[in-house]
């Protein structure tokens, strides 16, 4: 039958505090005294005496009883993990630093690739716009030629057109001088002074002239 009386939460947590500042304070080589844990926690004998055996069960084993050399065994063990831990890790780096690398030469490669590209590229457009550029020079030299020898034409058709104009007025007024000629002569066929002939030739002439205007303009038009 357990006989330890119960100690309350925060008094036990009280002692294990000033235990542990005690402990640490003696740089972990001694253990508190019980009067002083007692004094400082402020309670009776019995208390202090029960927990302060609660708290050495819990003491971590300190730097002083670990001292010495380390045991061969494990030295040999941490050495061995070092070296695997070491190698292991040498083996990660160079695969990451392999690929890094395959993949910077991929990169690379396509770069290579899209400038190649990219200069064909330019390259040929600008074959296509010194060759429109050249299209477009001779089309404005014709253009130009074609302008100059219609301002030469355009006074020759103003001339022309005039001769035109005025050979048709004449034309006009021998069609109708004929068209009274020959109403005179089927009217008064004894006073006309003109036979129908006559008559005829004039409308020849008429039409002729005006022919022969029409034949001027189209041989100029062909000429230019």
């Amino acid at each position: 039958m357990d006989n330890r009386m119960q100690v309350p939460t925060e008094v036990r947590d009280r002692i294990f505090s000033i235990a542990n500042l005690l402990y640490e304070q003696s740089g972990r080589s001694e253990m508190p005294a019980l009067d002083k844990v007692r004094e400082l926690a402020g309670i009776d004998m019995v208390t202090a005496s029960q927990v302060l055996k609660e708290w050495r069960k819990v003491l971590p084993a300190s730097a002083a009883q670990l001292s010495g050399n380390t045991p061969e065994e494990l030295s040999k063990i941490y050495n061995e993990m070092l070296s695997s831990v070491w190698e292991c890790a040498k083996k990660i780096a160079n695969q990451n630093l392999y690929a890094a690398q395959k993949s910077w030469e991929q990169e690379r490669d396509e770069l290579e690739r899209l400038r190649l590209e990219l200069s064909i590229a330019y390259d040929r457009q600008t074959q296509e716009l010194i060759a429109t550029q050249k299209q477009l020079s001779h089309q404005l030299s014709i253009n130009t030629a074609n302008e100059n020898k219609l301002n030469q034409m355009l006074p020759k058709l103003h001339e022309f057109g005039t001769k035109a104009v005025s050979a048709q007025e004449k034309v006009t007024v021998l069609e109708e001088t004929v068209q009274q000629l020959e109403h005179r002569l089927r009217t008064e066929p004894q006073e006309s002074s003109f036979t129908p002939p006559q008559a005829a030739d004039l409308a020849n002439g008429a039409e002729a002239e005006q022919s022969d205007a029409g034949d001027r303009v189209s041989k100029f038009v062909k000429m230019s």
